[in-house]
Parts: C-alpha cells; structure tokens; sequence
C-alpha cells in the first residue's frame, strides 16, 4: 500500500496551481432593505418587490469590487443616479464611490435571493508558478487538493482490505443491471463492519463533490450559503458537517426502506435496493469528483462548468428513482401501481426532500 501512496502523494504535488482571480469576502444579502410604508426595512424571503437598496460605506471595503449578478435583467441607481440599465452583470470599483452610496437595483420581475446575487469580491494577485502562493487565495484549492488526497488514500484501503466487495460497489454493469441474485449475501448484511465502511467513503465523496461545486460558485441558494468558507480550516469543517449529515440520512434511509419494505411484504429486497443506492452513490460521485476536482485545478475562477454540475445533481436523482423502479418491478410480487406507492415512499419523497434542500 505504501508504494500507491506515495505515487498519488508524487501525482497531486507535482500538479500545477492556478489561482481564482478573485475571492468572495462578504455577502450583501443580509445588507439588503426595502422601502416600504414611507421608510427602509430589512429584506424578507416572502417580500414581493421588485427593488432592493443596499447602503454602503466604500472605505471599509477599499480595492474591492461590487458584483451583482441576476437571472433577470436589472438597472442599477447609485444615489439616485442611473448607473447602469439592462444588465444581468454588473461589475464596480468600489473606490469609484463617494464616501456613503446607496446602491439600488430595479427589476420588473420579482426579486429573491436566489435570482439576485450581491457580493463583495478581491482581486487575487497574480503570483508566479515557482513561487510563494497567497495563503487565503489558495485555501480552497489546498483543500481540494488535499481532501482529495485523503479520499483516494481511503479507497485504497478499502480495496485493499475487501477488494470482492469494492470491485461490486464500483461495478458499473451490476449498477445498470436488472438481475443481481449473485449478490444476494452481500445485500444479507446492511450492517457489517464492511458495508458500513463504503456508507461512510461514499459520504465523504459525495461531500466532497458538494463543497467543490460550492466553492467554485456564487452563493445562491440557502444550502450554498451555510457551507460558504474562506480558510481551509474552515472548508475542511463543512466537508465533515456535510459528509456527517449525509451518512446519517444513509442510516435513516436505510431504516426507511427496511421498516416499509416489510409493510409491503418484500423485506427481502431491502438490501438489494439500499446496496444499490450505495452503489450508485459511490460510482456517480466518483466520477463527479474527478470532474469538478481536476476542472478546478486547471480553471477554478469559471462558473459554468460548477453550475452545470449543481444543476445536473436533480437529474441523476430522477434517474435513480426511474432505474430503482425498474430494478424492482422485476423482483417485486405485486403489480406496478402498488410498486409505485412504494417507491413513493422510498425515494420519491426522499428526493423532493433532497431538492427542497439543495435548490430553496
């Protein structure tokens, strides 16, 4: 096992460093205020309005820039002054402003904080490949760098203390295929030692690949917000909250699955179908690790690629509920409309749940 380690230590270090060329510091949102009943009100979720006003005091923030960004076309009013009309970005120097403004932001659609972003953005200084990196511009990249590491120092492990089991998780064909009876003592055992330990790499992967994506995006959405971080301490913190709270839904899930299975008279398929999960789990968020990881090394300022991932998260989730459907109404001793109400139960609302979290 050494010799692995030290090859994925050798790979990782000798990779190249491109640094963000900017850094979110603060987040305006809970600076936003509306004007109502002839005075200014701090924003609320369920306000329906289509202006918000930010007041600003530029020498707290001198060097830095205001960047708003919208899925809606805006206009923005500096003082009362016409700024900019029409945009979807909108971009500002921040020692361009007098010594208070209040910036205002007009559109005809109605405003939440997940259309309109406002943020408070540092240029990261161009620094030379040979050397020294900017400590606070590089946290996110040494964590990505270094979970990684970690993640792929566990799967060896894994492999090398149970590589049958692990070469059935990571089998992609076993994933796709509607016929598993070769596998009917793995899925015997929900609670060993072993499986148990491929719940715990798959929530730390799956963790993993949520922290990246929120990394190389703008906050914006609830879920974004709660894991924004800036030191690598602190990123590392969330990707163990995170990683802990999904392993715990595992645990739930499979006490779900297993409690309505015997209601439905098929506790046998309890495994098949959790087991399947897993695995399904492990082989996605693996390759969308490998994905968000090495795009972030090469280019971690660009958002595209990130809000592609986040976005695509829903659809593999739809996905696995149509394959899990299919996979059981092979298995399953009774007709497809009650092998419905069951996947309703089982995944359906878990999903809903998921998004609800992921997209508010």
């Amino acid at each position: 096992m050494k010799p692995v380690i030290r090859i994925v230590v050798f790979f990782f270090l000798t990779q190249p460093v491109i640094a963000q060329d900017y850094f979110i510091k603060k987040d305006l949102q809970a600076e936003w205020t509306v004007f109502s009943e002839g005075k200014y009100r701090g924003y609320q979720e369920t306000d329906q309005i289509n202006a918000i006003h930010i007041l600003l005091d530029p020498s707290r923030y001198k060097g830095d820039k205001l960047m708003v960004q919208s899925d809606e076309k805006f206009s923005v009013f500096i003082n009362n002054q016409l700024w900019d009309d029409q945009t979807r970005k909108f971009t500002l120097a921040m020692d361009s402003l007098p010594t208070k403004a209040v910036v205002s932001l007009y559109t005809k659609e109605r405003i939440t904080s997940q259309s309109l972003r406002t943020i408070i953005t540092t240029e990261l200084p161009a620094v030379a490949l040979s050397g020294p990196l900017d400590r606070q511009g590089n946290d996110a990249q040494n964590f990505v760098i270094a979970a990684g590491l970690l993640l792929i120092v566990f799967f060896v492990f894994i492999l090398r203390l149970n590589p049958k089991l692990t070469f059935h998780y990571f089998s992609l064909s076993k994933l796709f295929s509607l016929r598993e009876s070769d596998e009917s003592q793995m899925f015997a055992r929900i609670t060993s030692s072993a499986n148990v330990l491929f719940y715990l790499f798959a929530s730390l992967l799956a963790g993993y690949v949520i922290m990246v994506m929120v990394i190389g995006l703008t906050p914006r959405y609830k879920f974004q917000h709660f894991l924004t971080a800036q030191s690598f301490i602190d990123i590392s913190l969330r990707w163990l909250q995170v990683s802990s709270i999904i392993v715990i839904v595992f645990f739930c899930k499979a006490l779900v699955i297993t409690l309505l299975s015997m209601l439905f008279g098929i506790r046998d398929q309890a495994g098949f179908q959790f087991l399947g999960f897993i695995r399904s789990t492990l082989l996605i968020a693996a390759l969308l690790a490998a994905c968000a990881a090495f795009y972030f090394i090469l280019n971690g300022s660009n958002e595209g690629w990130y809000s592609f991932l986040y976005a695509s998260l829903r659809w593999i989730m739809v996905g696995w509920v149509i394959l899990v459907f299919l996979k059981l109404i092979r298995r399953a001793p009774f007709s497809a409309f009650h092998l419905f109400s069951y996947i309703c139960a089982t995944e359906l609302i878990p999903f809903l749940i998921a998004v609800k979290v992921l997209y508010e």
